[in-house]
């Protein structure tokens, strides 16, 4: 993630294959929106393994590059998703781990300065990303709107099971579409709403029990073991799945789902190797 994030950075310094809002994909995959739900989800687990020194000097200093490399590649990327949910998830993890080291409030406030000075001399960007909570005039936030106002329609119609996995899209422009949406988007840009569209209270009941016992049970190790995995698990789930799922389809992304699914049952397993080597 590191190497494919700065690839985002070099392209977008050299204007090379960009988008029409001057956005950079990375040369990995290439996806624009599947570059920023990865940013999201992979910028706090290299927080964790660059704070926690139960973990090898080797890793931490690999954390330590796709951290900066990852940085790098969301000025590149241009996501305001990630810039926010990421700033949220840097301050919150980086104050947790200066309860043991005070000097990591210093990268806090380095990282805080650095984005103040580039807003200050860079307006362009302290525009864009007011733009998050522009709900009046920014096409990309007006069109999720639409969306979910066709969702909310889509579920009432259809609120037990749904109108059938994999039919959101030809269900939505044949009979949900609204005329002033006019970016003819593929899905809800929203994970419980895409579900819940899709298979009805069933289906959500099924996502959000399977969610809940995740979380509640990796904060639960956590709070009673401090090991990084648990944590990494947490974090890593609220990010990917709830954060920037508020705003994109992340549980429906082939590539970043799959890459998801690989972290988490890493994690799984070094948390199973830490617990049999604690016994």
């Amino acid at each position: 993630m590191g190497i494919d994030a700065i690839s985002a950075f070099v392209q977008f310094l050299l204007k090379y294959n960009l988008s029409p809002e001057n956005r950079a994909g990375g040369v990995i995959n290439g996806s624009i929106m599947g570059l920023a739900m990865l940013l999201t989800f992979t910028f706090p687990l290299a927080l964790v393994a660059m704070f926690d020194k139960s973990f090898p000097k080797y890793v931490r200093l690999s954390a330590l590059f796709s951290t900066l490399g990852i940085l790098l590649g969301m000025w590149g990327n241009q996501s305001r998703g990630s810039w926010l949910f990421n700033g949220l998830n840097g301050a919150l993890i980086t104050l947790r781990y200066s309860m043991f080291n005070i000097r990591y409030i210093l990268v806090l406030l380095v990282a805080m300065i650095g984005i103040g000075l580039i807003f200050v001399n860079k307006p362009i960007y302290a525009e864009r990303f007011q733009s998050t909570f522009n709900t009046t005039t920014n096409g990309s936030n007006l069109g999720r709107i639409y969306v979910w106002e066709s969702d909310k329609q889509m579920i009432m119609d259809h609120p037990v099971i749904g109108v059938g996995p994999g039919l959101w899209q030809k269900t939505y422009r044949e009979h949900y579409k609204l005329k002033k949406e006019t970016q003819d988007l593929g899905h809800s840009h929203n994970n419980l709403l895409q579900i819940v569209s899709e298979s009805g209270i069933l289906g959500l009941i099924g996502f959000l029990g399977f969610s809940i016992f995740v979380i509640f049970k990796s904060l639960k190790n956590y709070i009673k073991t401090k090991n990084p995995y648990d944590l990494s698990i947490l974090v890593g789930f609220i990010s990917y799945l709830f954060l920037f799922g508020s705003i994109d389809y992340t549980w429906g992304n082939s590539s970043g789902i799959r890459i998801f699914w690989i972290v988490m049952g890493v994690m799984i397993q070094l948390k199973i190797d830490e617990n049999n080597r604690v016994v």
